[in-house]
């Protein structure tokens, strides 16, 4: 037998561009109608991300991804991913230098 699923609609909550430095920050705060965000590294160091709490790159190492550096500023190609049904608080940092990233919250 055949399920029907039925989708929530969504829409943007929030669509922004970071600067990345060496300090971590919250580029996300929780949120209850979050339905998914995606994340793009448009600069050229890596940037961490952790779910939660702040990330930590130097001595013990503390992250949930890395997201690979463009091969030029604002070149497109860099590292970039979907968060689906994480409703927490969303961190980024850089280990040295300074990154743009680009963060798209979607809504219920």
């Amino acid at each position: 037998m055949g399920q029907i699923v039925r989708q929530a609609p969504s829409s943007v909550g929030s669509d922004a561009i970071y600067g990345v430095s060496t300090s971590a920050a919250k580029v996300l705060p929780a949120k209850d109608t979050r339905t998914s965000a995606v994340l793009q590294n448009v600069s050229t160091s890596t940037v961490y991300v952790r779910f939660g709490a702040a990330p930590v790159v130097s001595g013990t190492k503390f992250f949930s991804a890395a997201l690979a550096p463009a091969s030029v500023a604002d070149g497109g190609d860099g590292g970039s991913m979907t968060i689906d049904h994480f409703k927490g608080d969303i961190w980024v940092i850089c280990a040295s230098g300074s990154s743009i990233l680009i963060a798209t919250e979607f809504i219920r």
